[in-house]
């Protein structure tokens, strides 16, 4: 099973570098942190990394000037939502979607600047990174086929429980019992997730190793990134539909529960990052 919780997802974008003074940190130093992670994949040379620079400094800075208040605002909104009382179901939806939205802006912002820049990689990189990307693939496969239905299931308990009691506190031992009963009711995905991630690398691979021969290559390539879905599985689509109803109920049901001191917590927490974010608008 993979599982976002909705915490997370909603402020997907805001969290990815958020949440204190070391991730504001990060934000502000994200131009040099990413060669840390594109290291990983590719041994880039001296002309691709001046490409890649300027179009990090161009993204950093949409992002900083468009997203940073986007986020801002829901997450204000949802705090509004949680003052006001338990959200319903349909809330909770679109704070799921607006949480979605905002990696999506992300992604159709900068996929089709990516594509232009893997023009500029040589098949010996292509293959090179693709290379990496199947190895953490099989890594993922390993660190889970290690461990049994029965360990996975009460990881995945303990994870839900640790990811929640992040943004509420300390659990009550009824609302760890809650948690654990909504957990279990949720469809295994790594297998249609990690499918997912062969067959997109597979298609990103075979159009990059042709792209002097396809006349339209970026578009394609920009149009692989913005559609995934292409690359999903009904089954797996089907079951990650499944499992984001699912939590939706356990919220509907878990925010009943919350006494005053944990639904203080949650307001404290969107108070913090709601600040984090003011600060990164005025640097």
């Amino acid at each position: 099973m993979k599982f976002t919780p909705l915490f997370v997802s909603v402020c997907l974008a805001a969290i990815l570098l958020l949440g204190g003074c070391t991730s504001k940190f990060a934000y502000n130093n994200i131009d040099w942190m990413m060669y840390w992670y594109v290291d990983d994949y590719v041994d880039l040379d001296k002309s691709q990394k001046v490409l890649l620079d300027e179009k990090v400094e161009k993204w950093l800075k949409w992002h900083r000037q468009e997203e940073l208040v986007t986020y801002r605002q829901h997450l204000a909104d949802l705090k509004a939502d949680l003052k006001n009382g338990n959200l319903t179901a349909q809330q909770w939806s679109k704070h799921i979607q607006r949480g979605s939205d905002h990696w999506t802006r992300f992604r159709n912002q900068i996929s089709p600047e990516l594509a232009e820049l893997s023009i500029h990689l040589n098949d010996t990189q292509i293959q090179e990174m693709f290379d990496a990307l199947e190895k953490e693939n099989q890594k993922k496969e390993q660190k889970r086929n290690k461990k049994s239905a029965e360990e996975r299931w009460e990881n995945a308990i303990e994870d839900t429980q640790d990811q929640i009691k992040k943004w509420v506190g300390k659990l009550s031992k009824s609302q760890k019992d809650l948690i654990a009963e909504y957990t279990v009711k949720f469809l295994p995905t790594f297998e249609g997730w990690i499918d997912y991630r062969r067959n997109f690398q597979a298609s990103v691979k075979n159009i990059m190793l042709s792209r002097h021969d396809v006349s339209n290559y970026a578009e394609e390539v920009d149009y692989m990134f913005q559609h995934p879905v292409l690359f999903k599985t009904p089954e797996y689509q089907q079951a990650s539909e499944h499992n984001r109803k699912m939590y939706i109920q356990l919220l509907l049901e878990l925010q009943t529960t919350f006494s005053e001191k944990q639904t203080k917590h949650i307001l404290n927490e969107l108070d913090d990052l709601i600040d984090d974010i003011d600060d990164l608008i005025d640097d």
